[in-house]
C-alpha cells in the first residue's frame, strides 16, 4: 500500500514536468487506484486485538459468575456469543462487506464462542469426554468459521489446533496420529486461494508460515520409528519438496518472510544435511534395529520411498521454470536421493557409519559452493552469503569438533571470518560492476 500510494503521489509531479501525458497519468490512476474497501494492516491488528480482549473478558465474566446462573440461563450465554457471530456474519454479507478489518476480528472472536461454548455446554449437561475430543471437536468447529471469514487467525488456530491434538493422541494410537494429515488437507483449498488472490500478500505468507511450521512438527509424531533412521530420508525429501514447491509457486524477488516455502525448505535441509555430517546421526540405524513392529509400521517406509520420488518430480517441474537462472536447486532436490544411498550404506554395517558421513560432507560441500555460483552468476547478494555461509559453516564445524587447542581453532576462526568479509566485498564488487556494465 504504501508503494501505491507513493507511485499516485509521483503521477501529479510527472505530468507536470512532463514526462508523461495526461492519458497515461489517467490510466495509471485507474490501474493503481486505492481500494475503497482496503484497510491497513495497523488497523486489522488493533481490531483483533480488541476482538481478543473482548472475547477473554466475557470469559472471565462468565467464569466468575457461573455459579449463580441456572442451568437454562448457561446453556442461552454458551449459544449468544456463536448467535452473534453468525449474525454478524449475515449481515456482512446482506452489506457487502469484504474488508479484512471486520472478518479477521470475526474469526477470532468467532473462534473463541466456538470453544467457549462447547465448554459450557459440556459443563452445564454433564457431557463426558477429556480434552483429546474437545481439542478435536473445537478444531473441526473452526474449519467452517475459516472459510466463511477467511481469517488468518481462524486458519493458524485450526492448524495448532490439529497440532495439539496429534500431541495428546501421541501415545493413544499411531493410526489415530495419521488423521492429522487429511484434516490438515482440508485447509489447503483455503491457502490456495489466499495465494491466487494475492500471490506476495502477508496473509497467504502467514497461513503458508503456521500450516508448513506445523506440518513439519506433526511429521515427527505421526512417525511410527520402527525402523530407526528412516527418519533422515523422510525429513530431508520433506524440506526439499518444500524448498521446490516454493521455487515453483512462490514469487521471486520478495522477502523470504513472504516465501515460506522456500525459506523453511532451504534453512531446513541445510541444518539436516549439516547435522548428518556428523556420526552420532549414524549409529544403530538400518533394519538391524528394527523394533517391534506395530499397525502401521508400513507408514514410515512408504514415506521413505515416497520422499526421494516426490523431490525428484517437483525437480523436474522446477527445472521448467528457466527464469530461475543457474539451477542450484538440482542438488537441493537430490538431497533425500543422497540420504537415502548414505543410509544404504550405514544399514549393512554399522562401522561404515564414517563413510556415510563423509557422503554428506562431499554433498553438502558441493551444495555450498554450487549456491555461491548461483549468487556470483545471477548476481544475488543473498546467495553469495548462503553459500559462504554454508561452506564455512561446515568447514568450522568439522574444525572445532576435533582434538586440536583453542588457540588453533581461535586462528582459524579469525581466518573464515576475514575469507568470509573478503568474500562479499569480492563479490559486491562484482556485482556492481555487473550492474554498470548493463
Amino acid at each position: 500500500m504504501t508503494h501505491q500510494k507513493w507511485l499516485l503521489h509521483e503521477l501529479d509531479h510527472w505530468h507536470r514536468d512532463g514526462i508523461i501525458d495526461g492519458a497515461v497519468q489517467e490510466a495509471l490512476q485507474k490501474r493503481y487506484a486505492a481500494d475503497p474497501s482496503a484497510v491497513s494492516w495497523r488497523q486489522i491488528i488493533l481490531c483483533s486485538l480488541g476482538a481478543l480482549l473482548i472475547g477473554l473478558g466475557v470469559i472471565a465474566l462468565l467464569a466468575a459468575n457461573w455459579d449463580f446462573l441456572s442451568r437454562e440461563m448457561r446453556a442461552f450465554i454458551a449459544l449468544l456469543p456463536l448467535t452473534l457471530c453468525v449474525g454478524a456474519y449475515l449481515l456482512g454479507l446482506k452489506k457487502g462487506w469484504k474488508s479484512q478489518g471486520f472478518f479477521e476480528p470475526l474469526g477470532i472472536f468467532w473462534g473463541l464462542a466456538v470453544g467457549t461454548g462447547l465448554a459450557l455446554i459440556a459443563q452445564t449437561y454433564q457431557i463426558s469426554g477429556d480434552e483429546i475430543a474437545f481439542t478435536m471437536a473445537w478444531t473441526l468447529m473452526l474449519l467452517p468459521v475459516m472459510y466463511a471469514t477467511r481469517s488468518v487467525s481462524a486458519a493458524l488456530g485450526y492448524f495448532i489446533g490439529l497440532f495439539v491434538w496429534a500431541c495428546l493422541v501421541y501415545d493413544v494410537s499411531s493410526s489415530t496420529r495419521m488423521m492429522f494429515w487429511p484434516l490438515a488437507c482440508l485447509a489447503v483449498p483455503l491457502i490456495v486461494s489466499l495465494r491466487k488472490e494475492s500471490p506476495n500478500g502477508i496473509r497467504a505468507g502467514i497461513v503458508t508460515w503456521g500450516a508448513a511450521l506445523c506440518a513439519t512438527a506433526a511429521l515427527g509424531l505421526t512417525l511410527e520409528k520402527t525402523l530407526p533412521g528412516l527418519w533422515m530420508i523422510i525429513y530431508s525429501g520433506m524440506f526439499a519438496s518444500l524448498l521446490l514447491g516454493g521455487i515453483i509457486c512462490e514469487p521471486r524477488n520478495i522477502s523470504i518472510w513472504q516465501t515460506p516455502m522456500r525459506t523453511l525448505g532451504g534453512c531446513g535441509l541445510a541444518v539436516l544435511l549439516y547435522l548428518l555430517t556428523f556420526r552420532w546421526p549414524w549409529k544403530e540405524i538400518g533394519w538391524h534395529y528394527y523394533r517391534s513392529a506395530q499397525s502401521v509400521s508400513y507408514v514410515d517406509s512408504a514415506l521413505a520411498l515416497l520422499a526421494p520420488v516426490l523431490s525428484v518430480i517437483l525437480l523436474v517441474f522446477a527445472h521448467r521454470r528457466r527464469e530461475h537462472g543457474f539451477p542450484a536447486h538440482t542438488l537441493w532436490g537430490l538431497a533425500p536421493i543422497a540420504v537415502a544411498i548414505a543410509y544404504c550404506i550405514t544399514s549393512s554395517g554399522t562401522y561404515l557409519a564414517g563413510i556415510s558421513a563423509i557422503v554428506i560432507t562431499l554433498f553438502l560441500g558441493v551444495l555450498g559452493l554450487a549456491v555461491l555460483a548461483k549468487g556470483i552468476i545471477d548476481r544475488q547478494v543473498i546467495f553469495v552469503n548462503c553459500g559462504v555461509l554454508i561452506v564455512l559453516g561446515l568447514i568450522l564445524g568439522k574444525f572445532f569438533t576435533s582434538d586440536v587447542g583453542f588457540t588453533v581453532k581461535g586462528i582459524a576462526f579469525i581466518i573464515c571470518g576475514c575469507l568470509f568479509f573478503a568474500v562479499n566485498m569480492l563479490a559486491g564488487r562484482q556485482l556492481k560492476k555487473a550492474g554498470g556494465a548493463q
